[in-house]
């Protein structure tokens, strides 16, 4: 390769190089902005979610007080059950435009979750609307229990698309994972806690105790109440630097943990005891809900630090890529001008140097010799390092044809030149590895010496070169029928030799039969139109005490013998053991 391509292609390999690196960095930077890109609207829309949910349980409080008291003495809670309506239907009208607004194919599940979510509502309004419109002695108990239901499954139906939205926003940024998380649960337990509020509400209307299930299901919810701030703590522990995070998660565990679950607690030992409360139901909303004011706090404010902390992402990552572009651009143009003055001041004279000299060398005295400006013997270099190159290659491939007639060689030493399988040689040579590895650890191994039928009737008959056709033909139905691991081989004359690892007696009988049923089957043409019938007689052994290869060639034989013996065509094992039973097949 001359000195001037050499040049090129290392410039060109080290723009490609520098190209990749610049790639990688706005590949990488692109990667950030993208996935903050999409993880702003997903944490908004979860954002939006969890205050639906919020307000969906929120309208629950007054609906089951509603539905245990009588209308005229229910005013206030009246309209506080319009308030709460109005709130869930205009959180579930604002997450579902801003779902639709998004036009995402994976969001269409979500919104589905939404409008059967608003169906359930209206249906279970409606319900609620008649019952309340009765007094409370003409309200059918089952009729308020199948609304009390349907007002749970408003509210749990609506985890689907919570859980949904979860998942969108982990997936554009796994790295807001914990703080999701940890929103999550915040949102979890505001909703355990106005669960178990509502626990007190029917006793504290009725000014009695609370009854075993109302007893257990306060102590399940408070057992998960205290889990669930476990994990909050867990899940917000990257956050820890935090003050307003850890102030606000400080404020659950005084203010709800700790006042407002105490004050749930005070309640809980009134009702297993007398049922004498002392205040109305509206009084315990009033003194117990602001208190879990603080949970949906510290669930927005980890939202904001995760839809601020995308947007800190989201504008870092567009600084970035617009810098690595900037100064991508500007190295690229840098270094393409140090190619072009390497290639004119550096490179050009040792290629003008370079041509003289072989001019010089090439007898082309009219070459025109300029007036050199430096003294320099680059160029007689290169020219050595060229010849040097050349005598090289010249060697490389000297080496690669010895070593391929080499192969060659060996070939034709180890196979036999008549069948193309292995000669008696190179299978002694291989035979005794596997039978090194059978003796040392007591493997299995089966030996099957065969020998074609009246091969020399065939001879006689029709010619040396019939028998030879015949034994390629028997030799391609031997490569047919034996493994890749199986040793085959050309033992000489018309015998042929198969060593068969890992495979014991039996198997080597249903072997050589198989092989002996596809030979006596097979009517071979031979090249002047006749056909002939070829049969073979086999001989099998199994590796038993034998002390080296011969010896159980030789047991083999033995069977070969009784075969040919025995009516030929037929397939003789060799007794194992000191058994004089042997096996025959015809």
């Amino acid at each position: 390769m001359s000195l001037n391509r050499l040049f090129w292609l290392i410039s060109i390999l080290l723009m490609l190089l520098f190209l990749v690196l610049i790639g990688r960095i706005v590949s990488s930077e692109w990667a950030v902005y993208e996935r903050s890109t999409k993880s702003m609207p997903a944490i908004r829309n979860l954002q939006l979610a969890l205050l639906a949910e919020e307000k969906l349980a929120a309208e629950r409080g007054p609906g089951n007080s509603l539905l245990l008291q009588e209308p005229d003495a229910a005013a206030k809670e009246f309209a506080g059950l319009d308030q709460a309506r109005f709130a869930s239907d205009r959180a579930l009208a604002s997450l579902r435009r801003a779902l639709q607004m998004q036009a995402v194919p994976q969001l269409a599940p979500v919104i589905a979750h939404v409008a059967s979510t608003e169906q359930a509502l209206a249906t279970m309004r409606k319900e609620m609307d008649l019952l309340l419109a009765l007094p409370v002695r003409q309200r059918d108990v089952a009729a308020v229990d199948a609304v009390l239901q349907m007002m749970a499954r408003a509210d749990s139906g609506f985890a689907p698309a919570i859980v949904a939205l979860a998942d969108v926003a982990v997936r554009s940024d796994p790295q807001l994972s914990d703080g999701l998380e940890g929103a999550l649960l915040a949102s979890s337990l505001r909703n355990i806690a106005g669960r178990i509020g509502a626990v007190f509400t029917a006793p504290v209307i009725a000014h009695r105790p609370l009854t075993s299930q109302e007893i257990y299901a306060f102590s399940r919810l408070s057992g998960e109440i205290s889990q669930l701030y476990s994990g909050i703590e867990l899940q917000l522990r990257p956050y820890q630097d935090n003050p307003v995070l850890k102030a606000a998660l400080d404020a659950v565990r005084d203010r709800y943990l700790g006042a407002g679950l105490g004050f749930l607690n005070e309640l809980f030992a009134i009702g297993r005891s007398s049922g004498d409360y002392g205040l109305s139901a509206r009084e315990m909303v009033v003194r117990y809900v602001p208190r879990m004011a603080a949970i949906p706090h510290l669930r927005d404010l980890v939202l904001a630090e995760m839809l601020q902390q995308a947007r800190r992402q989201n504008r870092q990552a567009a600084f970035f890529l617009v810098a690595a572009t900037v100064l991508g651009a500007v190295a690229l143009a840098i270094f393409v001008l140090l190619m072009q003055v390497i290639r004119l001041r550096v490179l050009r004279p040792i290629l003008d140097a370079t041509d003289l000299f072989v001019s010089l060398a090439d007898e082309r005295f009219n070459t025109v010799i300029p007036m050199p400006r430096h003294d320099d013997e680059i160029g007689v270099m290169m020219r050595a390092i060229h010849v040097l190159k050349a005598h090289s290659l010249a060697k490389v491939r000297l080496e690669k044809q010895r070593e391929e007639m080499i192969a060659q060689l060996q070939t034709l030493s180890d196979t036999d030149f008549l069948t193309g399988l292995l000669n008696r040689r190179a299978f002694f040579a291989q035979g005794e590895q596997q039978f090194g590895i059978a003796q040392r650890y007591r493997r299995q191994l089966t030996l099957i010496l065969m020998d074609v039928d009246h091969f020399k009737t065939v001879n006689d008959r029709y010619g040396h070169q019939a028998g030879d056709q015949v034994l390629r033909v028997v030799a391609d139905l031997c490569r047919r029928h034996h493994r890749k691991v199986d040793l085959l081989a050309r033992y000489g004359g018309e015998e042929f030799l198969l060593m068969l690892p890992e495979i014991d007696l039996s198997q080597g009988f249903a072997a050589a039969e198989k092989l002996r049923c596809a030979i006596d089957s097979c009517d071979c043409q031979l090249d002047g139109g006749e056909i002939v019938n070829v049969t073979a007689s086999f001989g099998v052994v199994a590796f038993e005490c034998d002390n080296d290869l011969e010896s159980l060639i030789g047991r083999a034989d033995q069977a070969l013998y009784q075969a040919k013996h025995s009516g030929r065509n037929m397939v003789v094992a060799a007794p194992r053991g000191k058994s004089d039973e042997t096996i025959i097949f015809a």
